[in-house]
C-alpha cells in the first residue's frame, strides 16, 4: 500500500514549529515530522518502550540518545532502543524533515487519540 502523505492530516508536534503526520498498522507505525528552522527545543529527553528508527529526508536534526549528542543528515538512519533516553534538541538553518518508525505501533500519534501517551519524562 502506497502512503500518500498529501492526504494525511497534520497534527501539532512535540514543540512549537514542528508538525507531524502519522499512520498506524497493527504492529508498526510511522510519523512524518516537518520542523521549521525556528522551532523551540527544551533539551528534555523522554523514553518509551517502543523501538524507534529515524530516517532523515532533508535538513539536519541534532539528537541526544543516552547522553550522546550528534547530528543526523539526509540519508542517515538512527536507531533508538526501547527505553533509551532521547530527544531532538535542534535543527539546521533549513529545518528538517524526517520519518520516525515505531514498533510496536503508536496509535497515540494519530489525530483524535484520546488515550494516554506512551512518552515518559525523567
Amino acid at each position: 500500500m502506497l502512503i500518500d502523505w498529501k492526504n494525511i492530516p497534520f497534527v501539532a508536534g512535540m514543540r512549537a514549529g514542528s508538525d507531524r503526520q502519522g499512520i498506524c498498522g497493527d504492529k508498526i507505525s510511522a510519523v512524518r515530522v516537518v520542523t521549521a528552522p525556528d522551532a523551540k527545543f527544551d533539551r528534555k529527553t523522554h523514553w518509551h518502550d517502543n523501538e524507534q528508527l529515524l530516517v532523515m529526508v532533508s535538513g539536519l536534526v541534532r539528537l541526544i540518545v543516552d547522553d550522546k549528542e550528534f547530528d543526523a543528515r539526509p540519508g542517515d538512519l538512527v536507531f533508538f532502543p526501547a527505553g533509551s533516553r532521547h530527544a531532538a534538541v535542534g535543527v539546521g538553518p533549513e529545518g528538517a524533515v524526517y520519518y520516525e518508525i515505531f514498533a510496536p505501533a503508536r496509535p497515540d500519534q494519530l489525530p483524535g487519540w484520546v488515550g494516554k501517551s506512551v512518552l515518559r519524562f525523567d
